[in-house]
């Protein structure tokens, strides 16, 4: 799946198993175990750096990202899911709608009137939570998409996204963590690459990007040079290790972003900070191609991954991923 700081997770889980085996073997003694470890995690630092803009919602950090564009982030949760809501003068497009942990239609209907037009980057349960509270849904034409769309995704596939080392239950205190889950929803609509989305004096390119998910897209407003790359790419560690990865597709897809990055001013991802600069997703295809070549090697991670180290983000790639290329071997 994607996102953000494994690191702190891992750290948090960690800690967890850690505290129940204390208490197990000190039956007799009282411990002091907080109800959870992210509300006490700070937000990431550059935060700081965006204007933010209050709503009714205080699970969402709304940040006006200049150009009739807001991130609307969940920093709350390890996944750092950033949806965004972009500006035109008839209508409006949310490119994801996060976790659908809370209610994000609202805070949309805070920021604007217009009408709404949704798409997501890929459909992975976190990207597509909120989908099933707006009417009309674009969404890319695979079999893939099609799937996510009919099915949703059941409690048993998203119940550690609200385990308490994952979320900060005190931010909402009234969701019934026993049945999260990712509703199914209609789409109105399907699309192909190439597809331009007229929202009134602002149009928006969508581009096939596979290799995270068989269906991943970018977003190119030509006009402003905004760049919106969903999971294929975010300062953090990229993860390529899902069921629908393909390596191949993704260095076929990394190239093409960077040729747009190289025309934009900034690129917007879907986790943990809205704004990079186009030289790191330039770089970024570039150090994948050393992955590709055999040139850069892997350190042993987490769930029979092997994670690459860059400058600002990393690599996290199955094994099994890896051995389809011929490049499984480690420092």
């Amino acid at each position: 799946m994607k996102a953000r700081n494994c690191y702190r997770f891992f750290v948090a889980i960690i800690w967890w198993v850690s505290m129940l085996s204390t208490i197990s073997l000190s039956a007799f003694c009282q411990a002091n175990v907080p109800v959870d470890n992210w509300c006490s995690t700070p937000l990431r630092p550059g935060l700081e750096k965006f204007k933010e803009i209050k709503t009714s919602k205080p699970w969402f950090k709304v940040y006006d990202v200049g150009h009739n564009t807001y991130a609307i982030d969940e920093p709350y949760n390890w996944e750092e899911t950033i949806a965004y809501l972009i500006l035109g003068k008839e209508k409006a497009l949310l490119f994801d709608t996060g976790m659908g942990l809370d209610t994000i239609s609202s805070v949309v209907k805070e920021l604007t009137k217009l009408p709404i037009v949704v798409l997501n980057s890929h459909t992975h349960p976190d990207h597509i939570g909120g989908n099933h509270e707006f009417s009309y849904i674009l969404a890319m034409n695979t079999r893939y998409t099609r799937i996510n769309a009919a099915n949703g995704y059941r409690h048993k596939d998203v119940k550690w996204e609200v385990s308490p080392a994952a979320f900060c239950l005190a931010r909402l205190p009234h969701q019934d963590t026993a049945v999260y889950n990712i509703k199914p929803f209609k789409v109105s609509r399907f699309i192909k690459s190439g597809y331009t989305i007229n929202l009134g004096g602002r149009k928006l390119q969508v581009i096939a990007t596979p290799g995270h998910t068989p269906d991943a897209i970018c977003l190119y407003d030509e006009k402003i040079g905004y760049l919106w790359c969903g999971d294929s790419f975010y300062e953090g560690p990229i993860l390529l290790s899902s069921d629908g990865t393909d390596l191949k597709a993704y260095q076929q897809s990394i190239k093409r972003m960077a040729q747009l990055a190289a025309k934009s001013i900034c690129v917007l991802p879907a986790h943990n900070l809205p704004i990079a600069k186009p030289g790191l997703l330039i770089e970024a295809a570039k150090e994948f191609d050393q992955i590709v070549s055999g040139m850069k090697k892997g350190k042993p991670g987490d769930n029979y991954t092997l994670i690459f180290n860059c400058n600002k983000f990393s690599y996290q790639i199955g094994e099994r991923h890896l051995k389809q290329l011929g490049q499984l071997k480690r420092d």
